[in-house]
């Protein structure tokens, strides 16, 4: 009867499929209680103080923002060179806003220099596409 499509009248069921499983004889399955493996209570992480020492110190990703934002303003007052130090500096920011809250002073400064920087550089782009294009 493959292929075959139980008709919806039929009073039997004539593919016979059954899905359930045949009783356990008493006594075979495991008792509930024994499967339980997970602890009943929750126990917290202690940090060691050598990590929390890691976790509150951690600003390399904010000052190097900070730097790269403060060369990138200094340099985008000269010229459009700037920009790659500033993008650079913003870019870090950003990525230390997530990773490093302690430090948020660094990089605040960070993401606003550089994107000091970054407005700077194209406003001379702006400058001198308009000067020799004109």
């Amino acid at each position: 009867m493959s292929g075959a499509h139980r008709d919806a009248e039929a009073t039997t069921d004539e593919f016979r499929i059954d899905h359930t499983r045949p009783p356990s004889p008493p006594g075979s399955e495991l008792a509930w209680e024994s499967t339980i493996t997970a602890p009943t209570e929750w126990v917290p992480y202690v940090y060691t103080d050598a990590e929390v020492h890691t976790l509150t110190t951690r600003r390399r990703i904010s000052v190097a923002s900070l730097t790269c934002g403060g060369l990138g303003l200094l340099i985008g007052i000269f010229g459009v060179w700037g920009v790659f130090l500033s993008l650079a500096g913003v870019i870090l920011a950003l990525i230390a806003r997530n990773t490093e809250h302690r430090a948020r002073l660094f990089w605040a400064s960070g993401l606003v220099t550089g994107l000091a920087g970054v407005a700077l550089g194209v406003g001379w782009f702006v400058i001198v596409t308009q000067t020799f294009l004109a």
